[in-house]
C-alpha cells in the first residue's frame, strides 16, 4: 500500500534554532511526532496533510525546532484508508514507516543547514572518507 505514496510539498512553518554559547556540555536528543492527518484538496488532487514536529535537544547548549507539513499524493483508496487508520489509531505500519522516514530526510537536511549556521554538532553521522593501506 505504502509504496504509492509520493511527497507532493513539504512546507515548514516554525523554524528555531539556538545555541548556548556558555555551553560545552551536550547530549544529542531527536524527536518525531506526527500530529495530525487530514485530506487536503488542491486544485488537481486530493492529498493528504500530514502536520509535524520534528526536534534535536542539545541539552544546556541548545536545540532545534521544526514544524511543518508535508502533503502526500496517494491513490483514493490509500487515502481512506490512510485517514481511517490514523483517525482509529491503528494507522497502517508501512504507511506510518514511510511518512516518519519522508519527514526525518526532509527534516534533517533542513536541522543540518541550521546546525552548521550555528556551529552546533550534526545529529547524525556524516560520512568520512579514510586513506586505506596500499597492498
Amino acid at each position: 500500500m505504502a509504496k504509492d505514496i509520493k511527497l507532493a510539498a513539504l512546507n515548514f512553518y516554525k523554524v528555531i534554532a539556538e545555541k548556548n554559547p556558555n555551553e560545552t556540555k551536550f547530549s544529542v536528543k531527536p524527536a518525531i511526532n506526527i500530529k495530525s492527518l487530514e485530506s487536503y484538496k488542491s486544485s488537481k488532487t486530493e492529498l493528504c496533510k500530514v502536520d509535524f514536529s520534528f526536534g534535536i535537544s542539545y541539552g544546556p547548549l541548545g536545540k532545534v525546532e521544526l514544524e511543518g507539513a508535508l502533503f502526500l499524493s496517494m491513490d483514493s483508496k490509500t487515502l481512506k484508508e490512510t485517514l481511517k487508520g490514523w483517525k482509529d489509531k491503528k494507522l497502517d505500519n508501512e504507511t506510518n514507516l514511510l511518512i516518519l522516514n519522508i519527514i526525518i530526510q526532509r527534516a534533517s537536511l533542513r536541522a543540518l543547514q541550521l546546525e552548521e549556521d550555528l556551529g552546533l554538532p550534526p545529529h547524525v553521522s556524516l560520512p568520512k572518507l579514510q586513506l586505506g593501506s596500499k597492498k
